[in-house]
């Protein structure tokens, strides 16, 4: 730096003295200026600034800056040195009537006393972010009757702001532009890394604390207390979806960018690869500095890692589950902690490569669509409890019930899953385990009765953070949850082998083995039910469209009642809730068309023209003769799936499609069914119950936002009939659709119905009001003799 840079530099400063109120908004606009010329990038400025405002810590006297100097005093410094940066770059890089220029933009947008027409002096749509937040910031701060003259500007520059680092949905853009102020948005700036949109799922968060922060103008009949008093959402970091590109960037990844727009083959070939890849990847300088600022502001405490794509919370869109999340247990030194983390970001990157994501764009017409990740950054929720770290409960709630097993339920109502610790097991299907299902209008009626059911149904396993040893872990719950722990008596009851009973005092030694996680003080608590209808109803009133949230819950035991703080994790509107069709059931079926009957857990809806049925029979199922052949069977369903694209087919088979355990049902994945229009679901042996249902899963938001109904068949059970001898007499035309799935026609018929059926196809009819469902065989329309 020469001395007539410095002394350019400093008539700059002097310059600016003269306009100490504006000076801030000069100086942004000096830098939005530097950036946009491409003088300096945003990245280089303030990795620079760090550098010598560390420098000017040495020099200072200080031996460790990072322990002697407060955050306060730090960003007071980081500010001085970045006005001064920004004095000398203009300084030595533009001409001085640049300077001259900006100073009089700035000072013509400034209020005259005597005017309080307060004019807009420039297009918002073109404007950089820092002269939106300094405009904004102005407007926001004027009296009452001022402000109103300028709302509309106002308006405008916070719309813009929302489509810049929100969300540009206009349905998404329509709620949020009347709840969010620029305070709350320069809040989400202050805690985003690097540029770019914060992604669905973290605007929807966002969105939905603002809801519930709002006053109740209408009453929701549940006479509860101002719920904002009990919602929470968890401290979060956002890491902009324009540093996608940049990793992928400075990895060499681009020449995968196009990867969606291969075959399936190509897709699920590659993929491996690409994740081995994705994962060994690097992060840009300023990048891996935020993150470790992030570290040392939140300490030891568990995070998770959330995919936030543009296109999760889309309105018209699901992905629910197509892309990582990862716990980090955050427990090691502060160079460990942010390899974790890294590691953690860069398999939530790897994700968007997946098969499951790729085809689920692909046939939803999604493909086209810039998918660029950003990532959300939490504080895990819970609580230190022995060795582990886990919030107390966990869940997904939804504001319209997707399914009813009884006429008395109430669909308006709503409908929750439950689990005690991370939530996995209340998003996704896990061998062995069950949540707890709540109907919320009936929250004690459950879809199985009797001492015996109620065990098997229930909670056996959870997923903690070990702070020992530094990871995620699976364990029986009874290893971990004993009668020390807080709230038990709202979580579990004691197994009396024929009965269940509530705990009312001290466990004695021995009992905690009996626990058993029901829920049923929670469920039982109408505080607590209040609270989760409300909350429901109220983002479902705001949305104008049913909703889903995950959440955590913690419990706070007290006298009268226990208070409740719900924290919020997710909320998207559920595109699966279109408007519902009146459909009858034929009372005319000849015997001897009908294919299957059902009357539990019925969806809504017709399919029609049904060519093909793949049927993969319970009996022969459970005799293939070892896991490699049941695994097998899984993808030679997946064969068939890309096989039958072009053509109407529906799954028949046993247990539970998409189970991860072999032995309940069929290991499918969403790649492997997406082209199916119904999967029914039959008894894996005679006399043997259908495992619970996958309802509120992810998977089963795959089904139902794909067009997919899952329909439970359980033939002898309350008139359900299913049509074996169709299924097993007609002719298998396995081979003729795959000639090298040889091996597994015995386990897997294909049906080609009208050619069986004399030119008739399936038609599938399902009525959930009525609880009734009915597959027969019908000629196409003129085609009846």
């Amino acid at each position: 730096m020469g001395m007539q840079d410095l002394h350019e530099a400093y008539g700059i400063q002097l310059q600016l003295a003269q306009y100490p109120i504006v000076a801030r908004k000069i100086r942004d606009m000096m830098r939005q200026t530097l950036f946009s010329r491409g003088i300096i990038t945003l990245e280089e400025f303030e990795v620079e600034v760090r550098q010598k405002a560390i420098q000017s810590q040495y020099r200072e006297g200080l031996r460790d800056p990072f322990a002697e100097e407060p955050e306060h005093i730090w960003n007071e410094r980081l500010a001085v040195i970045r006005d001064q940066l920004t004095d000398f770059y203009f300084a030595t890089n533009l001409p001085h009537d640049h300077l001259e220029g900006i100073i009089q933009q700035v000072l013509s947008s400034r209020v005259s006393p005597q005017d309080h027409t307060l004019v807009l002096t420039f297009n918002p749509e073109l404007a950089p972010l820092d002269l939106l937040f300094t405009q904004g910031e102005e407007y926001e701060s004027l009296p009452p009757e001022q402000r109103a003259e300028v709302q509309h500007h106002l308006r405008e520059i916070i719309v813009v702001l929302i489509k810049s680092m929100l969300s540009d949905q206009l349905e998404f853009v329509g709620i949020a532009k009347e709840l969010f102020t620029i305070r709350d948005l320069i809040e989400i700036r202050r805690r985003r890394i690097g540029r770019g949109k914060i992604g669905g799922k973290a605007a929807g968060m966002l969105l939905a604390r603002k809801i519930l922060q709002e006053a109740d103008s209408e009453d929701d009949g549940e006479n509860l207390m101002d719920i904002h008093e009990y919602i929470e959402i968890p401290e979060s970091y956002f890491i902009g979806a324009d540093v996608f590109y940049d990793f992928q960037l400075i990895n060499g990844f681009t020449r995968y960018m196009n990867q969606k727009y291969r075959s399936r083959e190509e897709i699920e070939r590659d993929y491996p690869k690409l994740r081995a890849a994705y994962i060994q990847g690097h992060f840009p300088g300023e990048i891996i500095y935020s993150l470790r600022r992030v570290l040392e502001r939140v300490g030891k405490v568990p995070l998770v890692v959330r995919s936030s794509s543009l296109l999760e919370v889309h309105f018209g869109a699901a992905l629910a589950g197509k892309y990582e999340s990862v716990f980090c247990p955050n427990q090691g030194s502060l160079e460990e902690n942010l390899k974790a983390l890294m590691r953690a970001i860069a398999q939530v990157y790897a994700s968007t490569m997946s098969p499951d994501a790729l085809l689920y764009r692909q046939r939803m017409g999604l493909v086209d669509y810039d998918e660029r990740m950003a990532v959300m950054i939490q504080k895990a929720e819970g609580f230190h409890y022995r060795d582990y770290f886990f919030p107390m409960v966990a869940g997904v709630g939804y504001s319209h019930n997707p399914f009813r097993w009884n006429p008395k339920i109430q669909r308006e109502e709503g409908f929750l899953r439950l689990v005690a610790g991370f939530g996995t097991r209340a998003v996704q299907r896990v061998s062995h385990d069950y949540p707890r299902i709540v109907a919320l209008s009936h929250p004690q009626l459950r879809p199985y009765v009797g001492a015996r059911s109620t065990r098997k149904y229930s909670q056996h396993f959870i997923d903690v953070a070990d702070l020992n040893d530094n990871t995620i872990k699976t364990l029986p719950i009874r290893d971990v949850i004993g009668g020390d722990f807080p709230a038990l008596r709202y979580l579990a009851t004691l197994d009396k082998g024929e009965y269940f009973t509530p705990i009312i005092s001290r466990l004695v030694p021995g009992e905690s083995r009996n626990l058993v996680i029901t829920f049923e003080q929670l469920t039982q608590d109408r505080h607590f039910i209040a609270l989760m209808r409300k909350v429901l109803k109220k983002l479902e009133r705001y949305h104008k469209w049913p909703v889903d949230i995950e959440f955590t819950l913690d419990i706070k035991p007290k006298y009268p009642r226990a208070v409740y703080i719900l924290h919020l994790l997710q909320c998207r509107p559920m595109i699966s809730a279109k408007q519902r069709r009146n459909i009858e059931i034929p009372r005319d079926i000849p015997d001897s068309a009908l294919i299957l009957r059902s009357s539990t857990l019925v969806p809504q809806g017709v399919v029609s023209n049904v060519r093909y049925i793949v049927y993969v029979s319970p009996e022969q199922y459970a005799n293939a003769p070892n896991y490699e052949a049941k695994f097998e069977i899984a993808r030679v369903i997946g064969r068939l799936n890309k096989c039958l694209e072009d053509s109407v087919f529906i799954l028949i088979g046993p247990g539970r499609w998409g189970s991860s355990d072999v032995d309940l049902g069929v290991k499918v994945t969403y790649a492997d069914i997406y082209n199916t229009k119904v999967l029914v679901e039959i008894p894996l042996a005679r006399g043997v119950s259908i495992a619970e249902p996958s309802y509120g899963t992810h998977f089963f938001q795959d089904l139902v936002e794909a067009g997919i109904l899952p329909l439970p068949v359980a033939p002898g059970e309350n008139g359900d009939m299913l049509n074996t001898q169709f299924l097993c007499h007609a002719p298998n035309v396995l081979l003729e659709l795959l000639p090298g799935d040889a091996t597994y026609q015995d386990y897997v018929r294909v049906i080609d119905v009208p050619s069986f059926a004399k030119g008739a196809y399936l038609e599938l009819i399902m009525n959930d009001d009525e609880e009734e469902a009915v597959g027969y065989l019908k000629l196409p329309e003129g085609n009846k003799s």
